[in-house]
Order: structure tokens, then sequence, then C-alpha cells
């Protein structure tokens, strides 16, 4: 028992041979297939236009349209959303990497003011300390060459020749003697 919606096909032999050359796609000379496959395509779309003749069909065809448009209506606009999400996600760290290279920028640029200051000030100081060293090793060598000079005249009253008598006195066992040699104030 065949059903009606079934098409019944046996191959009928070829008019010509030249119908089913190598050259050309099996099928493409056969008009019969042309005619099995426009029959296949019109028999589903007579189906649908059959079915969709009920109003319950339609209401549930309808139905299952608005759903799908439903659904893709929703699983957009959960993707609009993680997408907002993400995108201000995004926005966010790179204005905290932003705001946060700001200030590494900004303390590098304090610490090195601070260093630069700090050596200026050290170097200032270190001048001043090699200024007062130096004028104090100059004051010491003024008071050196005055000592000096100090030295230098007591030097030559006391290089002065005394004229002492040939003999001297002696003095007795166990004692000392002493003996005065004049000095004048001024050698000159």
């Amino acid at each position: 028992m065949t059903n009606s919606n079934q098409f019944l096909t046996t191959e009928t032999p070829p008019v010509n041979s030249s119908s089913y050359s190598s050259a050309s796609p099996p099928g493409s000379g056969n008009g019969l297939t042309k005619i099995v496959i426009g029959a296949s395509i019109g028999a589903i779309l007579g189906g649908f236009a059959a079915s969709l003749l009920t109003p319950e069909v339609t209401e549930r065809f309808n139905r299952s349209i608005r759903n799908v448009g439903g659904t893709a209506k929703s699983t957009a606009d959960t993707l609009n959303d993680a997408v907002q999400q993400i995108g201000d996600s995004v926005n966010s760290v790179a204005e905290n990497i932003d705001g946060s290279t700001k200030d590494v920028n900004e303390a590098v640029n304090s610490v090195t003011t601070n260093v630069s200051h700090t050596v200026r000030s050290t170097v200032s100081t270190v001048r001043q300390t090699a200024d007062g060293v130096n004028e104090t090793v100059r004051t010491v060598i003024n008071a050196v060459n005055a000592v000096k000079a100090i030295a230098n005249d007591v030097q030559a009253p006391a290089q002065r020749v005394v004229n002492m008598p040939t003999a001297s006195p002696t003095a007795p066992t166990g004692d000392t003697l002493y003996k005065l040699v004049p000095v004048n104030e001024d050698p000159k």
C-alpha cells in the first residue's frame, strides 16, 4: 500500500545515449528529475499552506514565531548588557591604571625633586665647610708663621756669644752652680 503523498519513481531508459555523457553531472539532463524536485518543493509549500488554513495551527505557528523572536530579542539584550558590563569594566581598569600611572609619576617627580634639593644643599654645605676649613688652615698657617717669626726673634738673642772667663768657678760637691748671663731685651 502506498501513501498518496509519496511519488513512485521508476527509471526510464534514455531516448539517446548522449544524455548520460560523462562530461555533465548525472541528472542534469533528465527532465523527470527536475519535475520530481519541483513537485517535492510544491508539496512541502502546499503542506505549510494547508496547515496554516486552520486557525489553531496558525495561532501555534504565530506563537512559535513570536517565541523565537522574543528569545532572539532577549538573547540580544542579554548580550548587549554583557558587552556593556565588559566595556565598563575595561574602562574602569583603564581609568585606574591611568590614575595609578599619574600617582607614580608624581611620586617619582617628587622624589627626584627632593633628591635634587638635598644634593644641592649638601654640595652647598660641603662648599661652606671646605671654605671654613681653608680659612682655618690659612689662620693656622699665619699663626705658625707668626710663631716662627717670634721663635726666630727669640732664637737670635739666645745664640749670642757670651764671653765667659776661661776659668770657671767650681761648686762644692753635691751643690749646683748657676751662672747669670745678661740678656738685652732689644737685640738691635
